[in-house]
């Protein structure tokens, strides 16, 4: 090492465009990949420091959403920022744009100068404009107590370039409570947004009057797209109306309207040189006359494919409990079904309200400072019995049963349940 480069600063080097020779892949030296930053993907008008592939922290010595807007009032990123009302889609959509990529959801984590507990926890995803500049789309569904929670909902949207209401089925009464402190914070500022999308994910009837409201004596556009049954619904009128907001759609700064293509594949860092890779299993190493036992690794857990036959199977022996009437494994994320068996309700509605149950009990949890574990449930009605629970060890999948109330004991169904192992 050069004696001017101090140890424990990040080296300020140029990367050496130039392809080693094979000798030097064999025996190769010591070399310095970049800087930080570059190793991990950051931009320098990224908010917070990234630490690893799905997860950036923000340090802050104060409150947790007047240090985030501190920071984009320094840093101005574009960036989009989802909203919900009267439901909890926005963590949905990002686990739809995440899921084709094989990527995940991304986290930054506001934390307390010296203390490790997070302030906030705010889930994100990164998708690529046609120049390859990645931009972030947050979720203001964070991690974090009540008015935290509701202050730093209202930094992402106030500071966003474009901001989405992703709307459910609410009644007017409602819908204007709900937007009330949202026109509040837009005549009162800060609030350099100038542009609000309104999803309905129920009906579109009567958004016109609060959208008009919303909008009233502040400069902010308020547009109202039509229904969106589906995330790829959703996405198309975001990145449509991004492209909108940025001129021609082929520009330079537009966004792809496809889900399955707005979020780019995960990258794997690039090294100084190409290399090859070396057979993991490799003889027995003798030392000191031990035998040293080779290296092996294990194969990845596969991701839940739905059809599966194992997850037929699955559904199948869940269906003979007695008293089982319909049941349904399904992806929390997408509402997709992962396998089905009995009668009616029908599998896609069954996952469909099965994940809107399983969300608005994890909003509830969240609310009442109980963490963020998944619950599971059991309502019961005049003549069935639901049960709702997470698949054990299978994040983001979750089995859904409606049980015949008549007949049937539903502490013994939970335990029979409780038996049924699932597929690896």
């Amino acid at each position: 090492m050069p004696a001017s480069r101090e140890p424990d600063a990040w080296p300020d080097t140029q990367r050496v465009e130039r392809r080693p020779s094979r000798d030097e892949l064999v025996a190769p030296s010591t070399q310095i990949v970049g800087d930080r930053e570059a190793y991990l993907g950051q931009t320098s008008s990224d908010v917070g420091r990234r630490i690893s592939e799905d997860q950036v922290e923000l340090f802050v010595s104060g409150d947790a959403a007047m240090s985030l807007q501190q920071e984009f009032q320094r840093l101005g990123p574009e960036f989009i920022a989802l909203h919900d009302l009267g439901l909890s889609a926005s963590v949905r959509l990002l686990n739809s744009m995440a899921g084709p990529a094989g990527a995940r959801v991304q986290r930054l984590s506001i934390r307390r100068q010296g203390q490790g507990v997070a302030l906030a926890v705010v889930p994100f995803v990164e998708v690529t404009l046609a120049d390859g500049s990645p931009v972030r789309v947050y979720s203001t569904d964070s991690q974090a107590d009540g008015p935290t929670r509701a202050h730093i909902a209202r930094v992402l949207l106030g500071h966003s370039r474009l901001g989405v209401l992703m709307v459910g089925e609410l009644p007017a009464p409602a819908l204007a409570t709900q937007l009330a402190p949202l026109h509040e914070a837009m005549q009162k500022g800060p609030w350099p947004n100038r542009d609000l999308l309104l999803v309905p994910l129920g009906s579109s009837i009567g958004l016109a009057a609060p959208s008009a409201q919303l909008g009233h004596q502040t400069p902010v556009a308020v547009h109202v797209t039509p229904h969106a049954a589906k995330p790829k619904h959703v996405w198309t009128f975001v990145g449509g109306a991004w492209n909108r907001l940025h001129g021609m759609p082929g520009g330079e700064r537009a966004l792809p309207t496809e889900l399955a293509e707005a979020v780019p594949k995960p990258r794997v860092p690039s090294p100084e040189a190409t290399t090859e890779p070396m057979p993991l299993e490799s003889p027995p190493r003798r030392s000191g006359g031990f035998a040293m036992p080779s290296v092996s690794t294990a194969a990845p857990t596969p991701m839940p494919v739905p059809g599966a036959s194992g997850w037929a199977a699955y559904a199948q022996r869940c269906a003979l409990i007695k008293g089982v009437q319909a049941c349904c494994v399904f992806d929390m994320h997408s509402m997709a079904v992962m396998a089905s068996s009995g009668e009616a309700p029908a599998a896609e509605r069954l996952a469909r309200q099965g994940a809107a149950l399983m969300a608005s009990m994890l909003d509830a949890s969240r609310a009442l400072g109980l963490g963020p574990m998944q619950p599971e449930a059991s309502i019961s009605t005049a003549h069935h019995h639901l049960l709702l629970r997470p698949v054990p060890g299978h994040p983001g999948v979750a089995l859904h049963l409606v049980l015949q109330s008549h007949g049937t004991n539903l502490t013994l169904a939970r335990m029979q349940l409780e038996r049924i192992t699932a597929p690896d």
